[in-house]
């Protein structure tokens, strides 16, 4: 069969754009050296082969200027390309420089007289990243025309500040999530361009590009380092120790562009000249160049200074100068705003352009003064010397635990230190619910003299103090609380011999008669048991706590007998344990001291998990990814289950459904699963599966009916909706007319009285069930709160996580009336249901990977959840 000769499709449908060169006036006027490449800029989005090709392509052509260097590959296989760029003499001696920057960058091992004369003769070094959301893509689009700039210009005003100023450029922070942009805008092009915003280009499909392959927020993620996007950029930003970071982003589009200084609250530990008198100089001269041009801007408005995971907060808590640039746009090539104006592509990336090059002049007719405050801002923090007090953290009952958070603090650049013997906690400041009489030799021991000693107290304090004005995120994080590590805060660093880490000694595992035992409680355990399972190995749990010679085994231990298990299990076991850093017990016997022996019938008998989790639409993005992450980090496999394939798809195939929020308090998947949908649920676990609903999942499935439990929510507004709309005929209640007459400008007090913008509260823990196994939380623990749906307690089944009648408040802001609204509620119940169980979760339990204690419990809730006692 013949067939029609192919049309080529209009040039207007390819992503990278036909036309050569710049769009005019992108660069200031001036002569470039004719050899080096011009990016191709300004009508599409340039893909990430086009934009390696152009990188690679200008490092050959101006080698003298540019170094090409790879920061990081991502999962999806990209590389994500970083370039240094200035004088061909520094260049030259750009091993020199950097070392002597590493140097300034420690004033215990360099002198005030050495740092003065370094400050006198370095260049500074100037850190741009772009596009770290991926759905902002102009920044990486500027970031080509800015290295073009310093790789090509002979004006001797630009070889003067390459002399002054090492550029870093990081050109694409997120490329996967970036990859995932273009080609949905480039999927949705036709051959003409059309700026309304609701076209398919200006209005993004489930997930978005904002995020990485693992659907995580990297702007978010500078201090945690969940990511390997994160550890490569933190990691090489400790090696380079940069005075300065300006990063590019896009905000909605119907702003203009922000720029700082940045708005209250600041958070108190940064170094006072870096958050303010530094922000405002780069900002005027940002202001200078906009003014040129007559564009509109703001600053002192929206974003904020304090919480430390951002791209600004982060490297200025480092002694750098930290500001997020934001120009109006995210989506495609162009977008009909409000007040008439086109917000194109190419406007965009002029703004950056202009805001990377004005940063870098400041910085270069600045530098030896921000050189000098770089140092001095670290001097003073290690001349406070003891009196600036330390923090320590016990290994408490996981002691994995306590190194993971050791480690974390070790890759944010945080010296730690074991204690050589011990300490009394009298005296001491708790962190969170921390009760201890004393500190044994061992224990960690952070000092506050040191180099990074502001960001050791911004991760390790309880709270921190914010001050009259909201900010842009969540308002507690402390890491002791969130890993539930116990932890002090000493007012003068104690006197106490000390000792650097070191790794831990490897423990040979003894040959076992009977078996062994991995203790419960563990960190590390959860990835063992995943592997041993998947390995086709024999395990049990033990659901009450034994004793033998003297050691408690928690409910929990996992117990694997060498009779159902192959010969291999001794040498598999050690590897995991070793690799997993959690201890393993051999035994001899199966008969313990106290408590049920090990071939007790009422153990557990574990099975390896079948997990399904619902995504698309209306799935929180970043809810999903940090469960899918949690997961693939215990290696423990998954079904990414679309949600409008939940209808086909047999679920008798999945032992665990998860549900994460989705952002609509339940109606989204309401919405989208329908009555089908929620009676297939049903039926499936009364057939036996486990269904785990978190957040907006959870209030899913009471709405839905799949647990009589009910739920409310803490805005008025949306708590009366929903009583409106379980009864069409109630009545609504009267006007305050206290609320009538509020002023205006008091408008942000009302949201902030009637939420919870992130914050730390206290739940009472029954460690006795299987969702609270191995948590330690006898004397209460920490969960983070967003603004939750509250679920009632339930009264069918068993809430063994929940707020009690007390102050839940640990850290953060929450408004007394919410606290009382959350008293005797839960945080998290298992229902039976038939022969399966529906285990709900007020809050995330993974919230961006940052909650290593009720990590615990979604683990719990896959390993244990459908615990069922042995017949009578």
């Amino acid at each position: 069969m013949a067939f029609p000769a192919l049309r080529p499709l209009p040039a207007l449908l390819c992503v990278a754009p036909l036309l050569a060169g710049l769009p005019p006036g992108l660069l200031p006027a001036g002569e470039y050296r004719p050899e080096v490449p011009q990016p191709d800029l300004g009508v599409r989005y340039t893909p990430h082969h086009a934009l390696l090709a152009y990188v690679r392509g200008l490092a050959t052509a101006a080698p003298d200027r540019v170094r090409h260097l790879t920061l990081n590959v991502t999962e999806e296989g990209r590389e994500q390309p970083f370039l240094v760029i200035s004088s061909p003499e520094n260049l030259n001696r750009l091993e020199e420089l950097q070392a002597l920057n590493a140097k300034l960058a420690d004033p215990r091992t360099c002198s005030e007289g050495e740092a003065r004369r370094i400050a006198e003769t370095n260049p500074a070094f100037v850190w741009l990243g772009y596009s770290v959301h991926g759905s902002e893509a102009s920044g990486s689009e500027a970031a080509l025309a800015v290295a073009y700039h310093f790789a090509a210009a002979r004006s001797p005003e630009v070889l003067k500040q390459l002399e002054r100023v090492v550029l870093l450029m990081d050109l694409t922070q997120n490329p996967d999530g970036l990859a995932r942009h273009r080609q949905s805008v480039a999927e949705a092009a036709t051959p003409f361009i059309t700026s309304d915003p609701m076209d398919a280009q200006n209005t993004s499909r489930w997930p978005g590009g904002r995020f990485n392959h693992r659907l995580f927020d990297l702007n978010r993620d500078w201090a945690w380092q969940t990511q390997g996007e994160s550890r490569a950029k933190a990691a090489a930003f400790l090696r380079w120790n940069p005075q300065v970071m300006a990063d590019h982003h896009e905000m909605w589009p119907e702003a203009t562009y922000y720029f700082p200084p940045t708005m209250q609250p600041i958070h108190e530990a940064l170094p006072e000249a870096h958050s303010g008198r530094w922000q405002a100089t780069f900002g005027k001269g940002v202001a200078r160049a906009f003014d040129t041009r007559g564009w509109a801007y703001f600053s002192r408005d929206v974003f904020d200074l304090f919480y430390p995971g951002y791209g600004d907060s982060w490297p200025t808590f480092q002694g750098a100068v930290g500001m997020t640039f934001e120009v109006a746009g995210q989506g495609g090539p162009a977008y009909k705003r409000q007040d008439g104006e086109v917000l194109t592509l190419e406007g965009r990336i002029q703004r950056h352009v202009a805001a990377s090059l004005a940063t870098v002049a400041t910085a270069a007719a600045e530098r030896q003064a921000l050189l000098w405050d770089f140092q001095r801002a670290r001097r003073e923090q290690v001349a406070l010397g003891d009196r600036a007090g330390a923090f320590l953290l016990a290994e408490g009952e996981d002691p994995g635990r306590a190194r993971a958070l050791a480690d974390l603090l070790g890759r944010n650049g945080i010296e730690v230190l074991r204690t050589m013997a011990d300490l009394g906690t009298a005296g001491l400041d708790p962190v969170g619910l921390a009760k201890a009489p004393g500190l044994p030799a061992g224990s960690y021991l952070v000092p506050l003299d040191q180099p990074r000693g502001g960001l050791a107290q911004a991760l390790l304090e309880g709270e921190a103090r914010m001050g009259p004005k909201p900010t842009y995120d969540i308002t507690a994080w402390s890491l002791p609380v969130a890993f539930h590590v116990p932890a002090w805060r000493a007012k003068a660093r104690p006197k106490v011999a000390t000792a650097p880490l070191a790794p831990a000694a490897e423990e040979p595992l003894p040959a076992a008669a009977w078996g062994y035992l991995i203790p419960g409680g563990y960190e590390g355990a959860e990835r063992t048991l995943a592997a041993l399972l998947q390995d086709g190995f024999h395990a049990t749990a033990l659901a009450e706590p034994a004793t033998f010679k003297g050691r408690r085994f928690g409910p929990g231990t996992l117990v694997l007998p060498r009779r159902t298990n192959p010969e291999s299990l001794a040498g598999r076991l050690q590897a995991l344990a070793r690799e997993n850093r959690h201890p393993v017990v051999a035994m001899d016997t199966g008969q313990m001291d106290a408590g049920p022996d090990l071939g007790t019938n009422r153990a557990l008998i574990l099975r390896t998990p079948h997990i399904a989790i619902l995504m698309d639409r209306p799935a929180n993005p970043m809810a999903f990814g940090a469960v899918a992450h949690t997961l693939t980090e215990a290696g423990l496999p998954f079904v990414q289950l679309r949600a409008d394939r939940l209808g086909a798809t047999p679920l008798s195939r999945f032992t665990h459904v998860i549900v994460v929020d989705d952002g609509a308090l339940g109606k989204g998947w309401q919405q989208a699963l329908g009555e089908g949908g929620a009676a297939k649920l049903k039926a499936w676990v009364t057939e036996g599966g486990s269904l785990l609903a978190f957040q907006g999942g959870a209030a899913y499935a009471s709405r839905a009916g799949l647990t009589p439990t009910g739920y409310h929510l803490l805005a008025k507004a949306a708590e009366e909706a929903r009583l409106k709309e379980k009864d069409p005929k109630r009545e609504a209640p009267k006007a305050d007319p206290a609320e009538l007459v509020r002023p205006w400008d008091k408008r942000e007090e009302r949201a902030l009285e009637e939420s919870i913008p992130g914050a730390f509260l206290k739940v009472q823990v029954d460690g006795s069930h299987p969702l609270a196994w191995g948590l330690h939380a006898e004397g209460g623990a920490a969960v983070l709160d967003t603004s939750d749906p509250v679920l009632d307690l339930s009264s069918g089944g068993e809430n063994p996580l929940h707020y009690g009648k007390e102050e839940l408040k640990l850290s953060g802001l929450v408004p007394k009336a919410m606290e009382a609204r959350l008293q005797q509620t839960a945080y998290a119940f298992r229902e039976k249901l038939g022969l399966g169980a529906v285990i709900l979760v007020a809050g995330d339990p993974v919230f961006r990977g940052q909650t290593p204690f009720t990590r615990r419990l979604l683990f719990n809730a896959i390993f244990f959840g459908a615990y069922r006692p042995a017949p009578e």
